[in-house]
């Protein structure tokens, strides 16, 4: 009996049990009910925007320049687009003006230089303030062919003696390959015969190698090829520029010889074993007064008649970068009597140096003389925009010059070719020779003018 009221009691006990699991659980077929309180994160409260921070007084400057050459540059260029599109054009000044912290004052000039240079008009130039040319190397670096040599030092720098007319292969450890196409960025992308007979300055500026990237160490230096083809680190001192006399700039001896270099404008008779020439080296149009040039024009004419059996005349332009080539208009007329019965050949000596108005020059000798090309290309082609009689801009703060293109030279060649648009193709950018007759090294190294000995050959 007692047995089976324990079992009963158990039994109740578990009944009683299940009972109060089934009231602490809702029915299944019912939804739970919905929290009382949104349980979602809140959405995060937009930050409170920045305040512009007060750009430094530099930067505010610089961002006024960069503003003001924007402006003006669609202003004042006759045809400020004609290779460079206007949406390129604003997007390099706005990449800069957000550099502008990172980027040395002149670190910025030479990306203006550069931004202004990409837009294919050599005329269309931004000039390097003071600032930029305070220091320069006590050497100078100069092209023949397609290779880079040391020709002088400043007096007082001997140690340079033993490399002159030397090959430097490298500033800093950087290529001058690299070092060129860096200076073609700021002087003319477009021409590389321009920009090598130009870039020899540049090379000289510790504030062009810097922007280059050549101030990741101390100092520079040169890597020059000594006469057992061996490369030695040479340091290059740097001078200040006010303390520079170019009367007193030592070149190789041999570099005396080499008439072109000597630039003016002159004419002689030079000699040869089988007959020479009557030479005339005519190297600019600056002069205002018309005077010098119809001088240099008539003593050529006077040599011509003087020589009757050379049959041969060079004039040379390598030199000339141009003037003012209304001149040309007076020249006319004395050019003509250049033409004797006994003139043979009439030869035009050019480089990456000739342009602007010596392309007139060269239009008219092949018109008026029916002269030969040779050399090197010009740094200009026979059609393209020129500077006249208006004042470059100044940016108010940098004081950087830039100069316009304001109006269209038509060359009279008809070789030409336009787009669709009625422009030229952006590669029609120099003129060939007909012969070309590189600078060679070994000419040089003994005072020969290589492309006055092919003269001579002829």
């Amino acid at each position: 009996m007692k047995k089976r009221l324990s079992f009963i009691f158990i039994f109740l006990c578990f009944l009683l049990s299940l009972a109060a699991c089934q009231n602490n659980e809702a029915p299944a077929s019912e939804p739970a009910e919905p929290p009382t309180e949104n349980t979602q994160p809140e959405p995060a409260a937009p930050p409170e925007p920045e305040q512009d921070s007060e750009l430094p007084q530099r930067e505010k400057d610089w961002m006024e320049d960069i503003e003001f050459l924007r402006t003006e540059y669609k202003k004042r260029h006759l045809d400020p687009f004609y290779l460079c599109t206007e949406e390129e054009f604003d997007w390099k000044l706005d990449q800069l003006a957000g550099r502008l912290a990172e980027l040395s004052d002149n670190d910025i000039t030479f990306e203006i230089m550069a931004i202004i240079a990409g837009m294919g008009d050599v005329h269309t130039v931004a000039l390097e303030p003071a600032y930029v040319l305070d220091e320069t190397l006590a050497v100078g670096v100069r092209y023949f062919g397609e290779r880079l040599y040391l020709y002088g030092y400043q007096k007082g720098y001997e140690q340079f003696e033993p490399y002159l007319m030397q090959e430097v292969v490298a500033i800093n450890g950087i290529d001058i390959a690299y070092l060129r196409k860096k200076a073609e960025s700021v002087l003319d992308p477009h021409n590389v015969w321009h920009t090598k007979e130009n870039a020899v300055f540049l090379y000289r500026l510790p504030a062009f190698l810097d922007w280059a990237g050549c101030d990741y160490q101390e100092g520079y230096t040169f890597q020059i090829l000594n006469a057992n083809q061996e490369v030695e680190s040479i340091p290059v001192p740097v001078v200040s520029s006010k303390d520079l006399d170019p009367g007193e700039w030592v070149v190789a001896e041999n570099l005396k010889t080499i008439s072109y270099l000597k630039g003016g404008n002159w004419a002689s008779y030079c000699h040869g074993e089988n007959g020479g020439f009557v030479y005339m080296v005519f190297s600019d149009l600056d002069e205002t007064s018309i005077v010098l040039y119809q001088n240099l024009f008539q003593e050529t004419v006077q040599l011509i008649n003087a020589h009757p059996d050379c049959g041969k005349l060079v004039i040379d332009l390598r030199n000339h970068g141009g003037g003012r080539s209304y001149l040309l208009d007076f020249l006319r007329e004395i050019v003509g009597e250049m033409k004797t019965p006994w003139m043979e050949q009439v030869y035009v000596v050019t480089s990456g140096t000739t342009m602007s108005a010596a392309i007139s020059c060269i239009e008219m000798f092949q018109m008026e003389l029916d002269a030969i090309v040779i050399g090197e290309p010009t740094g200009q082609f026979t059609s393209f925009f020129g500077y006249s009689f208006m004042e470059p801009i100044v940016l108010p703060h940098s004081q950087i010059h830039v100069n316009f293109g304001n109006y269209w030279h038509q060359g009279a060649s008809s070789e030409e070719i336009y787009d669709e648009n009625g422009r030229l193709y952006p590669w029609e950018n120099t003129i060939l020779p007909d012969v070309y007759v590189y600078q060679d090294i070994e000419d040089i190294r003994q005072g020969k003018d290589s492309v006055l000995e092919w003269v001579l050959k002829q």
